[in-house]
């Protein structure tokens, strides 16, 4: 048995302090992969997937963007989604909480609280897959 400390201690400690600390938040699925030090949370099938991220965002910092690698964008019940990520480090572990959104219904008229206004950051509103929002 290794007497290295694993990789997972870090980002188990810090989603437990943020669940206790910020009970809060809206509950997503979490994962701590055994080998990246890296917290995952991913929400799934969730109506208002944006103010989910927003939550976050405000607790974590860090950036929401549109997932742009192959895959990312899928079909389900016959909807166009795509994967967004928010992506930060909190206590010096690195978070990503990914939440998928109907294509076509992640332009900026449909982010909510300072999301929205943040539209002048936008590379092109018209088209979804290109915007870009920092935190």
């Amino acid at each position: 048995m290794s007497t290295k400390p694993s990789p997972q201690i870090a980002p188990a400690t810090a989603l437990g302090q943020l669940l206790q600390e910020h009970p809060e938040l809206p509950p997503v699925e979490w994962t701590v992969p055994r080998t990246h030090g890296v917290l995952k949370g991913a929400l799934y099938a969730d109506d208002h997937p944006f103010e989910v991220l927003r939550a976050y965002a405000d607790v974590l910092g860090g950036s929401i963007r549109p997932d742009t690698s192959p895959g990312s964008e899928f079909e389900s019940a016959g909807l166009r989604r795509r994967v967004h990520r928010l992506t930060a480090t909190w206590r010096d572990v690195t978070v990503i909480v990914e939440a998928t959104a109907t294509v076509g219904l992640c332009g900026a008229q449909y982010l909510p609280g300072q999301l929205a206004e943040q539209r002048h950051q936008l590379d092109d509103a018209a088209a979804p897959g290109r915007w870009a929002v920092t935190a």
